[in-house]
């Protein structure tokens, strides 16, 4: 597959780390991922490498603190901008609006990531390292094909997304109807997105991430993405339905942690506990008081992150 280089956004507060590379990935067909592969500095030794998967409306460059975090830990990178966001390829001509038709478009697009960028460039063991959205393509992904991730660690993966039964039964049976009628392309009314304001959002209670993100927002208004569409909303209901399914999930082996936020208001963090107890693989853990975005949180929620991952991810590679 061909890999066209293409530049980092780039803001003051936020320096692309040394020895990043940027890169278009051609897939099988026809769309342009956008991948970034973060080679270790100097001559630090490898532990491995992350397959970072980032949440909905999410981009690569929100994440270069944390690469440089698992830079620290003696990991190389690799991570993409899902297809439909950020500066990969969208899937409508009004590229604000978030849509997808099927997530098994996303795990054929991690698989082309780990064998035609991570694989050839990095050398192994391999974890995916996952935030909201990411996670229910990786546990669908290890579900079918856990040879080649030794271990996941999901950051408040987004395996429900109300907690009120009522709410997932409307939301699924208006989405399966409107993309009966043909509106699968038309945005969900109302769906608030946090990410453009400090003040009253669910995201995170830290200001100086908040507006770091802002800022790479503002110098890329085209990698911001909207409102989901209805084909979106049946899309994720039907992936969560399977990563719920027991047969589904028959042969999932991979060692996997969640960490989940406490105080998590866009996705029901409850439903994490009811996949470790239906499967001895996946375990749990709970930042208290930590809003979702646990990852761009205050340093004392991220300290409680990163804690839970070495004291995961330590043992397994050693």
């Amino acid at each position: 597959m061909a890999l066209t280089p293409v530049s980092f956004i780039d803001v003051p507060q936020n320096p692309v780390p040394l020895g990043a590379e940027c890169f278009n990935l051609d897939t099988p067909d026809g769309a342009k991922l956008r991948v970034a592969t973060f080679p270790l500095p100097g001559e630090t030794p490898t532990r491995g490498t992350i397959l970072l998967l980032s949440g909905r409306s999410e981009f690569i460059e929100k994440y270069f603190e944390v690469i440089g975090e698992l830079h620290q830990r003696g990991f190389s990178v690799t991570t993409m901008d899902w297809r439909g966001q950020g500066l990969s390829d969208r899937l409508l001509p009004i590229r604000e609006k978030g849509h997808i038709t099927n997530f098994a478009t996303f795990t054929a697009d991690l698989r082309l990531l780990t064998e035609t960028v991570s694989k050839p460039r990095f050398a192994g063991p391999r974890i995916l390292m996952t935030h909201s959205m990411g996670g229910v393509p990786a546990l669908q992904t290890l579900a079918h094909e856990h040879d080649d991730y030794i271990a996941a660690i999901l950051c408040a993966p987004m395996t429900r997304l109300f907690k009120s039964r009522g709410m997932r039964l409307i939301a699924r049976t208006l989405s399966k109807s409107a993309v009966a009628i043909g509106a699968s392309r038309q945005c969900i009314m109302g769906v608030k997105e946090y990410s453009l304001e400090f003040e009253g959002n669910i995201l995170t209670s830290d200001a100086d991430r908040h507006a770091r993100f802002r800022a790479l927002q503002a110098a890329a208004p085209n990698a911001t993405l909207g409102s989901p569409t209805y084909g979106w909303l049946k899309a994720a209901t039907s992936a969560i339905d399977e990563i719920h399914d027991p047969d589904y999930m028959r042969n999932y082996k991979t060692p996997t942690l969640i960490i989940s936020a406490e105080k998590d208001g866009l996705i029901d963090s409850t439903d994490h506990g009811i996949l470790a107890t239906n499967n001895e693989h996946i375990h749990v853990i709970t930042v208290k008081n930590a809003l979702h975005e646990i990852l761009m949180e205050k340093d004392s929620l991220r300290q409680e992150y990163w804690r839970a991952f070495d004291q995961f991810i330590d043992p397994i590679l050693s």
